[in-house]
């Protein structure tokens, strides 16, 4: 498996309103991707910070959905005030256990 690692940082008002963005426009996007097998949201609302983490079955896959959900992450991070642009990293997932 793979991972995609998203990091926004926001306002700590709008942490709701983040989440609801990834639910309305991510999320849909995601699983419209060959490959996509999850998705997890991690938040600390004093920092107004936000960790997107998808899964995909393979290296391919990740890649190809890049360009489709690109869009949606920064119509996200532009909806709650982010001060930089996402930053975005690939990771192999050697182990996933549930």
């Amino acid at each position: 498996m793979y991972a995609r690692h998203v990091t926004v940082h926001g306002s700590p008002e709008k942490v709701d309103e983040a989440i609801q963005s990834v639910r309305d426009h991510v999320l849909p996007v995601l699983k419209d991707c060959d490959g996509f097998k999850g998705q997890l949201l991690l938040v600390d609302r004093a920092k107004g910070e936000a960790i997107g983490i998808s899964l995909w079955d393979t290296e391919a896959n990740m890649n190809a959905s890049e360009a489709k959900v690109s869009g949606a992450r920064q119509q996200t991070a532009d909806q709650v005030g982010a001060s930089a642009a996402p930053e975005v990293r690939l990771y192999e997932l050697p182990i996933f256990e549930q």
